[in-house]
């Protein structure tokens, strides 16, 4: 009985100093830029029972990481893959949680552990014991099991709409399941169409199906895929045409992140529709 007394004082005392730990050495000091919030959507990758300090270190050391939350009392550290404008309405209130940039203290060596470091976006910087650092690929985790479809019933928008038939050719009919409603802009040069997933995603591959009638119009399309609709990157092109109601199939590379899939005509004047768009993808953890 005692025994079992004392073992639970012993981990109440590890859980108060390791949630008490301050992000100090020495000047070492990491000041929170917001509290009681956390940033929603942007988070790629979760770690649980960690220290604030620990928490500032994992998220400095990967270049995607923009930012992180961190909840003191649960000791849950989320880190973020976010664009450099972050809007008011990006936070949720979230009693507990703080704010950090991480993008005050990269390059200084009191805080960066990896200064002058060249490591790419989905690398980590590890220090060697001689001082010195190797660029190695983050350990992403992938469920076992087959990606699911994130964009269906999703915010969607585009670049125009013929307000006579607003219904029947909203953006939002190309992310509804169904192949028999299509989204449809107005004749315009370079008519792009969007989803916002919610949350970023391991992004595996992109599939569209074209409308049933006047399936060339789809042609010279871009689909681009990144954290927010000013930060995309070139997933794949579509040179085409397109045929009628064809199933067209783009496969991505593995660690293809994001949060937005843009798609854009690029020679235009054209129309840009479409029955369907699915996205598969994993979560990131």
């Amino acid at each position: 009985m005692r025994f079992g007394i004392y073992q639970g004082l012993l981990l109440l005392f590890k859980f108060l100093q390791t949630s008490a730990e301050q992000c100090t050495s020495e000047t070492f000091r990491i000041n929170p830029d917001k509290r009681n919030v956390k940033l929603r959507g942007f988070t790629y990758r979760i770690f649980e029972k960690i220290s604030p300090r620990t928490c500032f270190q994992k998220c400095i050391r990967r270049k995607r990481c923009r930012s992180y939350n961190y909840n003191r009392a649960s000791l849950r550290c989320e880190i973020n893959s976010n664009p450099i404008n972050v809007f008011e309405g990006d936070f949720q209130v979230e009693t507990g949680y703080v704010y950090v940039e991480v993008d005050h203290y990269r390059g200084d060596p009191l805080y960066d552990p990896c200064v002058g470091n060249q490591c790419a976006r989905g690398e980590v910087c590890k220090s060697l014991q001689n001082k010195k650092f190797v660029c190695i690929s983050e350990d992403n985790t992938i469920l076992n099991k087959e990606p699911q479809n994130v964009a269906l019933g999703k915010i969607s928008g585009q670049s125009s709409l013929n307000t006579m038939y607003a219904s029947e050719r909203a953006s939002e009919n190309a992310v509804d399941g169904l192949t028999n409603t299509f989204s449809h802009t107005l004749l315009e040069t370079t008519p792009f169409w969007w989803v916002d997933l919610g949350n970023i995603y391991n992004i595996m591959r992109i599939e569209i199906i074209n409308r049933s009638i006047a399936g060339s119009r789809l042609h010279d399309l871009d689909i681009a895929v990144g954290p927010s609709l000013d930060d995309m990157s070139i997933f794949t092109h579509f040179k085409g045409p397109g045929k009628d109601g064809e199933h067209l199939v783009f496969q991505g590379s593995r660690y293809t992140d994001g949060r937005f899939v843009n798609l854009t005509i690029t020679n235009g004047g054209e129309y840009l529709q479409l029955a369907e768009v699915m996205v598969f993808a994993y979560p990131i953890y």
